[in-house]
């Protein structure tokens, strides 16, 4: 079988449906306290700084499970960490391996 063969098949429906499709689900988190809320500031504003530095002006991320990373400390400092560590390794440029 060929590739054309193969993605031109067609399912049955009893073949679709035992792959279901899995959707996120977004989890309720707790209100933050407000010491969870400075500490979310503070990440944010290491974001805007490591971004400013690096000359990104936008970005669009997710989370798996449907939550929303902006309101995550973590996830705003993984971001910003991700940012830095791409910012230095294009500054490197290309290397051998």
């Amino acid at each position: 079988m060929g590739l054309r063969e193969f993605f031109g098949r067609q399912r049955t429906p009893a073949a679709a449906a035992s792959f279901p499709v899995a959707s996120a689900v977004e989890t309720e988190r707790p209100p933050l306290t407000p010491a969870e809320l400075a500490d979310l500031e503070e990440a944010w504003v290491e974001l805007r700084q490591v971004s400013q530095e690096a000359g990104v002006t936008s970005f669009r991320a997710c989370t798996r499970d449907g939550s929303r990373w902006e309101n995550n400390p973590e996830s705003v400092r993984a971001m910003a960490r991700m940012i830095k560590g791409t910012q230095k390794y294009t500054a490197e440029g290309p290397k051998d391996v």
